[in-house]
């Protein structure tokens, strides 16, 4: 390779920016920029300019314009190559040993903006780039290094560690996004009731409730992800191990949270259709003639217009009119789930209190906080808080699978725990969630009407609705 600039001759750009956070190419057009200036010093041609935009040189990323260039110097189309510094060129001993190959092998002649001239005919040559390499690669790992150590301390410490803007909270990550936190407590309600994530993310989509980054779409999985992260219960994860508390407020407390991923890691729990009903007592109130399920028909007479009645599926045996029907029934669930007794229709004699189990898991909670506790002070050392902990731990991921597997197949639990809210909470149901707990409650049959005089106005005749509750 000659060391004596051949004026006139034709000459490639090459430029990279590894990281261009704003999409616009600013940083390569500078480069393109410096190295046209010195092209014209140097009396070259530009005859072409190779572009790799946000691409690394150093990471696994291929670089599609650089392999294209270095065909086009093998198949002698130029004889100069041009960069604003070598390190824009090469980072690794393989990259610049495969431009040396070509390089040589061609007789292309490399000049850079800031480095000056690189001659790889030589042995001194090639020595000093291998050790620059080298030093690259070096200044590349330590800066890995330090990023990953000042991340690692930021989750140590609770805080933000950057990146995109995180759904359901604010640019920063630190306050939260009203309308998108809502929207993730909602879906956690709902999800542990059964309602499938198919049907939330229709709902979100409705709703034009967007992405962090603004889409319109929600996909199962995206909304799975969302909604199955520790930050949303005020929590540092790093890798998959949940580091401690995060200093920006919660959307929903640890147990939901935990209850969310046992749900989604064991499919068996999960207990929602491929459909959500439209009406509670689609498919649960049975026909008091044939005894096969009812569905929701809209009836048109008289000066009335329109109204939803439900009427047997199978033949048109009776109907009763919807809106009366699910009141009475809505009532009598109410009221059932309000005696004292009602934790006892959450497992039927299975044995599971899912009070008692919430109490037990926030006892074995207190217990794993109060170790980090005497760990602090120095009343143990690292190892029994490590044998301590996993112990616990251990315990708690059990129950919380118990939990979940409550709260997921039988919607009742929340309802039953709910209190003073049992009737709020009832009504924030979707008819899919409320035909399921009915389901679970009691048998429900619609008998034919009697030789008594109808109720005026569509009403409902409770005589009618025969209950037989489960055991």
């Amino acid at each position: 390779m000659s060391t004596d600039t051949v004026s006139g001759m034709d000459a490639a750009i090459y430029c990279r920016i590894s990281q261009d956070r704003a999409g616009a190419g600013l940083g390569v057009e500078r480069q393109e920029a410096d190295c046209r200036v010195l092209a014209d010093q140097l009396g070259w041609n530009v005859a072409h300019v190779y572009v790799d935009n946000d691409v690394s040189a150093y990471g696994s990323k291929p670089r599609p314009q650089y392999v294209a260039m270095l065909e086009a110097f093998e198949s002698g189309q130029y004889q100069g190559l041009l960069s604003w510094h070598t390190d824009r060129l090469y980072r690794s001993i393989p990259d610049l040993s495969k431009l040396v190959e070509v390089c040589d092998s061609n007789n292309v002649e490399i000049r850079t903006v800031k480095a000056g001239q690189i001659d790889l005919s030589t042995s001194t040559g090639r020595l000093n780039a291998t050790m620059f390499a080298s030093i690259q690669r070096y200044e590349v790992e330590r800066s890995a290094e330090r990023i990953k150590s000042a991340k690692q301390q930021q989750a140590l410490d609770g805080k933000f560690r950057g990146g995109p803007r995180p759904f359901g909270y604010k640019d920063g990550g630190m306050d939260l996004e009203p309308r998108e936190a809502d929207a993730l407590r909602n879906a956690a309600e709902q999800f542990l009731r059964g309602v499938s994530l198919m049907s939330i993310a229709r709902q979100w989509e409705e709703s034009e409730i967007r992405t962090a980054r603004g889409g319109a779409r929600w996909t199962v999985t995206a909304l799975r992800k969302v909604l199955s992260r520790a930050r949303n219960a005020g929590l540092v994860e790093q890798g998959d191990r949940i580091v401690g508390p995060a200093q920006w407020p919660p959307i929903f407390d640890a147990d939901t949270l935990h209850a969310i991923r046992a749900v989604i890691a064991d499919p068996s729990r999960r207990v929602s259709t491929s459909y959500e009903r439209k009406h509670q007592g689609a498919g649960i109130y049975r026909c008091g003639v044939c005894g096969e399920p009812m569905k929701v028909y809209t009836m048109r007479g008289g000066g009335t217009g329109s109204y939803k009645s439900y009427r047997c599926s199978a033949k048109p045996h009776l109907s009763q009119r919807k809106e009366p029907l699910d009141d009475y029934i809505d009532r009598v669930v109410v009221a059932r789930l309000s005696r004292e007794d009602a934790a006892l229709v959450l497992d039927r004699g299975k044995g599971v209190d899912v009070v008692a189990l919430q109490a037990e898991r926030d006892g074995l909670q207190s217990r794993k906080n109060q170790l980090a506790t005497l760990f602090t002070g120095g009343a143990i050392d690292g190892m029994q808080l490590k044998a301590g902990s996993a112990d616990l731990q251990a315990k708690i991921d059990e129950l919380d699978g118990k939990l979940a597997s409550a709260r997921q197949s039988s919607p009742l639990a929340d309802l039953v725990l709910a209190g003073d809210e049992l009737q709020a909470v009832w009504e924030r149901l979707s008819a899919d969630v409320r035909g399921k707990v009915i389901a679970h409650l009691m048998s429900v049959t619609i008998l034919p009407v009697g030789s008594g005089q109808r109720p005026k106005g569509g009403g409902l005749d409770v005589g009618r609705v025969a209950i037989e509750w489960r055991s």
